[in-house]
């Protein structure tokens, strides 16, 4: 453990107040787990002084009583009205108002939201993902694409949309599920071709230098149908459903030491190629040795009970000291607090707690070199595992 430096700060924890994470789905079948109390209680185990901002609808309003110049926001805030649309708005207020915030900044938000352009991006900077196609509401289908495929919403995250219905194997089935889409969620829908291998959430902090954490895998061995492997609404909110029960997270991955370091490598490149700062996720599936990314999650699910913080107790961290984290790296980001700097980032430090956990020391430290794939780097974001390349 080590030592604890006492700065004391205010803290604005700033949250949605949606009662659900699907509004088209029954309230009772979601698990919801309110984060931002989790996040107030060990910030005041951690002396700073924290205060809740509940926004509804008016983003102003709320942030009214507070000083942008005392208060630093932990963003909890995923929609506005039940519009996840409107999360990259609260952050642009944030900005107007002056006040400095953890996790990602507007730009990032609205590229990660529609996960077209967060494909382009992906794709113009050498980094690989499924082909794809976007399919406006009431245009005409024409396929270009080889079954099977996924379809899923263009615009939400959460896995909203997501179904085990989701991948299509003929013209109709994709006809179905993009109409579907279509007059349920009001959007295109994104249909991409079926990457069918092990699928990896990739949990990273920081900035300037994000270190990968412990690599965590969606265990599908109980799921016969290889089609059924798929990380549904279901699976991944509601607790007694098949697709969660089976479906369980393993962190750390079983994985070799380059298929590791394959796995890092794309996801360090896009932490960094999208813009994520402080915290976020990386979802990708393996085909053939191949990772694939399937999305880029800024200010991803950050709960005691999710993948982060899961990833995080591999590693050796606490909740509260994961969360704590976030705070630092905004504050030394923002330069809100020059006294509170980061400390996740000298993993060396964090070495005797994993080697209880019986994790490999290579899994706190920077991507391990890598024999660079014959991609287009020169001009690109490059993880240190490419870095180290002569």
């Amino acid at each position: 453990m080590y030592a604890r430096e006492r700065v004391e700060l205010k803290i604005l924890v700033a949250h949605d107040v949606s009662a659900t994470i699907d509004s088209s789905e029954p309230k009772t079948k979601q698990d919801i787990v309110f984060t931002e109390l989790d996040i107030e209680r060990v910030l005041r185990e951690q002396g700073h002084i924290v205060a809740r901002a509940a926004i509804a609808n008016d983003v102003w309003r709320a942030l009214e009583p507070y000083d942008p110049n005392e208060w630093l926001i932990f963003n909890l805030c995923e929609q506005l009205n039940g519009k996840t649309s409107l999360e990259p708005y609260v952050t642009a207020v944030y900005e107007h108002l002056g006040f400095r915030y953890t996790g990602a900044n507007r730009p990032t938000l609205l590229n990660s939201l529609h996960k077209a352009r967060t494909k382009e991006i992906l794709l113009a900077h050498s980094l690989p993902t499924a082909n794809f196609q976007i399919f406006q509401p009431d245009t005409k289908i024409e396929r270009r694409l080889n079954f099977p495929l996924f379809v899923k919403p263009a615009s939400e995250d959460a896995s909203i949309g997501i179904t085990l219905k989701s991948v299509v194997h003929d013209e109709r089935a994709l006809r179905e599920q993009v109409r579907r889409i279509w007059e349920k969620y009001k959007q295109a829908a994104l249909v991409e071709e079926f990457i069918e291998g092990r699928e990896f959430n990739v949990t990273l902090l920081g900035n300037e230098s994000p270190r990968v954490l412990p690599l965590s895998e969606i265990d599908f061995q109980r799921l016969a149908d290889p089609y059924a492997r798929i990380v549904s609404f279901r699976g991944k909110w509601v607790s007694d459903s098949p697709e969660y029960i089976l479906t369980e997270p393993q962190c750390p991955a079983r994985v070799t030491p380059t298929l590791k370091a394959r796995i890092e490598d794309v996801a360090w490149r896009a932490y960094k190629t999208m813009g994520l700062r402080d915290y976020g996720r990386v979802d990708l599936r393996v085909r053939d040795g191949q990772p694939y990314i399937l999305e880029v999650n800024p200010n991803a699910d950050i709960s005691h009970n999710a993948g982060i913080a899961r990833a995080a107790r591999v590693a050796g961290l606490s909740y509260a000291e994961l969360i704590d984290e976030v705070v630092r790296l905004a504050a030394s980001r923002t330069r809100f607090n020059r006294a509170l700097r980061p400390r996740l980032v000298q993993y060396q430090l964090r070495v005797a707690s994993a080697h209880r956990l019986a994790i490999p020391r290579g899994a706190l430290l920077p991507p391990p070199a890598l024999k660079p794939a014959p991609l287009a780097l020169a001009t690109k974001s490059v993880s240190p595992a490419l870095k180290a390349i002569s």
